[in-house]
């Protein structure tokens, strides 16, 4: 039966309602007449968060448009006539842009239609008392495109009174225009699209688009002070006389100054008299897609590009019947964490018309600020909706999920130790794939309980669901951590049966997994030679060795042995090379040699060797090389002066160039270390003078390090002021920390100066405050009581030695 009853077509139609053809309001009834012959379409759009997916609001009062409970909202086919209209979403959808969202509203009985977000002429006052003012509901019509023909869907939704109130306020804070204008806008503003995404010229530009005298003197003043005389005369103006100029305005400026048009959006969007939502985020769709490259550093009455984007588009002005879906995307995708909450509580509230993708962007969003609870309540929302493209099974839904369990954690249940966000997963009825059991399985591992691990893993078997790369590099990880040199092995066969070698990631972790158990921690007593060249032999197994030899690591006349590969290598391969190199070449001739190579090549941006520069884990290994000769320690120095002369990571590289990374705690604590390690404690001094200047926090490594050196030197003032700062920062002493203290010739001054800054702290503390400070009595007691024990150690090993 027909959606629509046939006596609100009559009065549509008879009230006057614009139409570019005659044909259309007869194709238009006929197709209401027709609509169960239809049958309902699945809903086409992709998941990106693009989607070309439209949605037209229908604002409807009463209950003459209640559909009857045994009815379907019917498919209905695009008229004949408006094949135009179908050839500008085909360009809508190449550009993803939106376009003419605000077609055919429908109003109910003696009201005059208008559109959405567009305050229209009063209803009479007798046709509003005969509504039931509890009963509000909005009609939604969906545009799909479906081999290649554009069908509606039509579903209607109830609202409160406040709701409904809400939407009307929306309406007359907007500019006003009637349907044919919007059309027209927002068609001219697609071939905006085409024009600068195509390079292409705009033909047919509609003459009531063009500016005219006052246009072009408002104009000026945009170009000459838009923040202020431009500002005045705009509120100078009349709401009648905004609404033709900024639909000029706006088109002109996104065409021939972008930079302006920002200017103008802020002094236009933050007037009484609003413009249109929909037209609104056009723009900044536009701008973002087109221009947001120019706008990393525009700047302006207070505002950056982000900033006016988010005051531009707040949730505040967002309509409640009719919605852009892509207008809502875009500012949650610039959302800090108090802008998502506030749009959040905006839609939550007011109930505006949210689609299932739209949610899914917001459980992103949240996801990513780590809010597991929000974003479990966004996938409720996308459940409860149940739309074709977005089921619990589908495809973007599960990409959602998978992102939200790497936040999962295991906790202690009445039940036993479980998961946390899994179980909730699968009540809302998520089916895991393999990419889900592949995070699920990592998940397990990092519980610290490898059976856990296990048991995942043959959950998976069992269920058919195969290992793939992202399964073996997990199991690879854990059975390296855990230095199993047999369950590697049986891994590495069976990564070779499903031909998964020569996967980039697979193979890094095997060459890993040979450094860990071979170069790394290698008996003293084996030959530095054959540990080298063992590692050497797995890279000629996957690699390309050109790179090693013009780092002059191996001789050039060197020839690999036959069946290897020519794989470009990866920076993980490289770096264990040059790490095992250094470790079994203790030469300082040979370390300085390798490091001129290195930052040539680097200089010179090469390919391959270059980006090793941009951490600082490369540079780390030729400090620590250099930190065991008296010879390396002015190279030392050097190197990480060439780290803070070439660092560019905190601006934007320029031609292409790779990012160079500055030097980090490590590589500070290594060049310290190498001072205090050749008995030069005021160059370590140096040192940490150098580091307060960069703003480098020590961390726990640091402070041994800082402590060691001042022991050396039997500074026993500044040893009890480096474990009281030490321990104010958050750490311990732990075993390093007692080690460095045996070199103290006299332990018993250093129990002496601790108690003496106890002192000096308590005496401040009480000129503070007069609390009562009993628990931190008893704390520092148990602290004093501590470090009495280990001095007492310390004596006590002191007089065995004598």
């Amino acid at each position: 039966m027909s959606f629509c009853p046939h006596h609100l077509l009559r009065s549509r139609f008879s009230a006057g309602l614009p139409s570019r053809a005659p044909k259309h309001r007869l194709r238009l009834g006929h197709c209401y007449r027709q609509s169960a012959k239809f049958p309902t379409t699945r809903h086409v759009a992709n998941y990106a968060s693009t989607s070309n997916t439209t949605h037209y609001a229908y604002d409807t009062v009463g209950n003459d448009l209640n559909p009857r409970p045994d009815s379907n909202p019917a498919s209905i086919r695009e008229p004949r006539d408006t094949r135009t209209q179908a050839q500008a979403y085909d360009l809508h959808d190449k550009v993803s842009h939106s376009a003419h969202e605000y077609k055919n509203e429908i109003t109910e009985g003696s009201s005059i239609p208008y559109l959405d977000g567009i305050p229209g002429p009063p209803t009479s006052s007798s046709g509003e008392r005969h509504l039931n003012n509890q009963e509000r509901k909005f009609v939604y019509a969906t545009r799909a495109l479906v081999d290649g023909k554009v069908k509606y869907t039509y579903k209607a939704r109830q609202v409160s009174q406040a709701t409904y109130d809400f939407h009307q306020n929306i309406k007359m804070r907007s500019l006003s225009y009637d349907r044919e204008e919007i059309h027209t806008w927002r068609t001219t503003c697609n071939k905006l699209w085409g024009a600068a995404l195509f390079d292409m010229d705009i033909q047919d530009f509609p003459v009531s688009l063009m500016l005219n005298d006052a246009d072009l003197s408002l104009l000026e003043k945009i170009k000459t002070d838009c923040l202020g005389n431009f500002r005045e005369a705009w509120e100078a103006l009349d709401k009648s006389a905004k609404a033709p100029h900024w639909k000029r305005l706006s088109l002109w400026l996104l065409q021939n100054s972008p930079h302006l048009a920002l200017e103008f959006f802020l002094v236009t969007c933050q007037s009484a008299d609003k413009p249109l939502f929909a037209m609104v985020s056009d723009c900044f769709l536009f701008l973002d897609k087109c221009h947001a490259g120019e706008f990393q550093h525009w700047e302006k009455g207070g505002h950056t590009y982000v900033s006016l984007l988010l005051t531009c588009l707040d949730p505040s002005n967002w309509p409640v019947a009719h919605l852009g879906q892509k207008g809502i995307r875009l500012y949650l995708k610039n959302a800090g964490p108090e802008e998502l909450y506030h749009a959040w509580t905006i839609v939550d509230g007011r109930r505006n018309h949210i689609t299932s993708q739209t949610w899914l962007c917001f459980m992103r969003q949240f996801t990513e600020i780590g809010d597991i609870h929000k974003s479990l309540e966004a996938l409720e929302l996308v459940r409860r909706r149940e739309q074709d493209n977005f089921l619990m099974d589908s495809q973007g839904v599960m990409r959602h999920c998978c992102k939200l369990l790497l936040l999962d954690s295991v906790q202690d249940t009445p039940n036993g130790r479980n998961f946390y966000i899994l179980p909730k997963l699968l009540k809302m009825g998520v089916r895991p794939d393999r990419d889900m059991m592949n995070i699920v399985l990592s998940n397990a591992f990092k519980t610290g309980d490898p059976q856990v691990g296990f048991d995942m893993f043959r959950f998976m078997r069992r269920q058919s669901l195969e290992p793939d790369s992202f399964t073996y590099l997990t199991l690879l990880n854990d059975a390296v951590t855990r230095g199993d040199r047999e369950r590697v092995q049986s891994l590495i066969q069976d990564i070779r049966a499903r031909g998964l070698e020569k996967n980039d990631w697979i193979a890094s972790k095997i060459f890993h997994a040979h450094f860990t158990f071979n170069a790394k921690h290698h008996d003293p007593n084996d030959d530095p030679n054959g540990v080298f060249y063992s590692l050497l032999d797995m890279y000629n197994q996957l690699y390309d060795i050109t790179p090693l030899k013009e780092l002059s690591i191996i001789p050039p006349e060197y020839t690999p042995p036959p069946g290897g590969d020519n794989l470009q290598p990866s920076l993980i391969a490289l770096y264990l090379m040059i790490a095992t190199y250094l470790r079994c070449q203790k030469r300082i001739s040979h370390a300085h040699r390798i490091y001129t190579k290195f930052k040539a090549l680097v200089s010179e941006n090469h390919p391959i060797i270059a980006p090793l520069a941009s951490t600082d884990h490369t540079y780390n290994e030729f400090l620590v090389a250099f930190r065991d000769d008296p010879r390396g320690l002015r190279p030392a120095v050097r190197l990480v002066e060439d780290m803070l002369h070439s660092s560019n990571e905190d601006r934007e590289s320029e031609d292409g160039a790779p990012v160079h990374g500055k030097p980090s705690v490590r590589t500070w604590t290594i060049l310290m270390s190498a001072f205090t390690f050749n008995k030069q404690p005021l160059a370590a001094e140096k040192v940490r003078e150098m580091m307060a200047k960069h703003g480098v926090e020590y961390n726990k490594v640091t402070w041994n390090m800082v402590i060691n050196t001042y022991a050396n030197a039997q500074n026993i003032a500044e040893v009890a002021k480096s474990i009281k700062a030490m321990e104010a920062q958050g750490y311990s002493m732990d075993s390093y920390t007692m080690k460095c203290l045996r070199y103290l010739q006299d332990p018993e001054r250093l129990w002496i100066a601790v108690e003496e800054l106890d002192k000096e702290a308590d005496a401040r503390h009480d000129m503070v405050t007069s609390l009562d400070q009993t628990p931190l009595e008893h704390e520092l007691d148990e602290e004093e009581h501590l470090l009495e024990q280990g001095l007492r150690r310390l004596r006590e090993r002191k007089q065995s030695t004598r």
